[in-house]
């Protein structure tokens, strides 16, 4: 396999992370994957950017443009809520009995819930 054109500007995400594509959801648990998933990741809404949400909630932004991915702008921190909805409403969900359930939110961590997520997204990619 070729190298991978990649950069991290300013800090780096807290594995392991979720990134959001046009086609579906995918996770990634090391920097070699998630170089491999944003280089390959199509764009929501047009915009040259692809969001990555780590495992602390914080929002990160790859630019197609420059290869590089750097902590998004607007300071978001997605919610327990958010992650959880965002998951949900994905087309890697085909079947709502796959769905994560949003009961007792209040007793579950952000990053055991994004770790679920994405081991959840592994096992889609594998099946």
């Amino acid at each position: 396999m070729s190298e991978i054109d990649f950069r991290i500007i300013l800090r780096k995400p807290i594995y392991p992370v979720i990134i959001l594509s046009a086609d579906q959801l995918y996770s990634a648990f090391n920097i070699k994957q998630l170089a491999k998933g944003c280089v390959n990741a199509i764009s929501i809404e047009d915009k040259e950017i692809v969001k990555v949400i780590d495992s602390t909630g914080n929002e990160f932004w790859y630019s197609m443009n420059h290869y590089a991915l750097s902590p998004g702008f607007t300071s978001k921190k997605w919610t327990k809520k958010h992650v959880i909805e965002m998951y949900n409403d994905s087309s890697n969900i085909i079947d709502t009995t796959l769905q994560f359930p949003l009961k007792s939110l209040s007793s579950k961590r952000l990053d055991s819930i994004i770790r679920e997520l994405c081991e959840r997204l592994k096992a889609f990619s594998h099946s």
